[in-house]
């Protein structure tokens, strides 16, 4: 397994993503998936499209035993579209998952939530309730959204369907700057249906009506900042400017992110400036 990001950057991303994107169902699995280990399940979950929950613990403290009940409740409130195993991180089995999330080091207990595309949608050092762990179960296109920023990525979300006016002069911009050889390896196009229930709680946070009949096109940076709103027909140039300006700023709105500055710049005491 290919190491993930840092566990400060997977916090910041669950409160920034799970705390602005709308949560969704997710299908049901028909078949419980059994493992040995923790890498074992994400694995087989990912097959299933289930998700896996993942309770990390070091001491079995009166802490931790707390946690443990608040865990497996939600879990079992969740239902068969979720997997879910203890992990004890002293566990030489356990060193691949360990290493993967880079939790050796992490306050413990730490329940984490992880969707089948293998973005983290959720996590929760120390002490956490059953509320959370289910909302950390988010939309298809949240999951999408997630594993692209959790990897240092610009979202394109390309908001329409066959009913949306500029339906496909806003795709073409879209899709031509994600093959634009400075942004293509770095850009990850993401399509929303917005007569999807599923989403409509996601593009309300968005600001976007839900059903709405204009093709929307949405740029995020990491950690789920949107910089650039479109409405109708969009073009590469119009996005590319946006996405410049961005970058010149060092940081949408001049704030210092939980990963530090974009590259170029450095972070100083009224946030992100340019490097000299």
């Amino acid at each position: 397994m290919k190491p993930h990001p840092t566990l400060r950057t997977l916090c910041c991303l669950s409160v920034t993503l799970v705390g602005s994107l709308a949560t969704g169902a997710l299908a049901q699995t028909s078949q419980p998936v059994t493992a040995t280990t923790a890498a074992a399940l994400m694995r087989a979950s990912a097959r299933e499209n289930a998700y896996t929950y993942l309770f990390f613990w070091s001491r079995d403290d009166q802490q931790t035993q707390t946690m443990r009940q608040v865990f497996h409740k939600a879990v079992r409130q969740l239902g068969d579209s979720v997997h879910a195993i203890d992990v004890n991180i002293a566990d030489a089995r356990e060193e691949e998952i360990v290493d993967h999330f880079g939790v050796s080091r992490a306050p413990m207990p730490l329940a984490l939530a992880v969707a089948p595309n293998g973005a983290v949608t959720g996590a929760f050092p120390v002490r956490f309730t059953t509320e959370q762990l289910a909302q950390a179960k988010v939309s298809p296109a949240t999951q999408a959204c997630m594993n692209a920023l959790q990897h240092r990525k610009l979202v394109l979300l390309a908001i329409q369907n066959a009913s949306t006016t500029d339906r496909q002069a806003a795709y073409h911009g879209a899709s031509e700057f994600q093959r634009d050889i400075r942004f293509a390896t770095s850009t990850e196009l993401v399509t929303i249906d917005p007569d999807d229930p599923a989403e409509a709680g996601f593009l309300r946070r968005l600001k976007v009506a839900p059903q709405t009949r204009d093709a929307v096109t949405i740029v995020l940076a990491p950690p789920g900042t949107p910089i650039a709103t479109f409405t109708g027909a969009v073009s590469r140039e119009q996005i590319v400017e946006k996405v410049t300006a961005a970058r010149n700023s060092c940081c949408p709105g001049g704030k210092c992110g939980p990963g530090g500055c974009c590259p170029g710049g450095k972070c100083g005491p009224e946030g992100c400036q340019p490097a000299k």
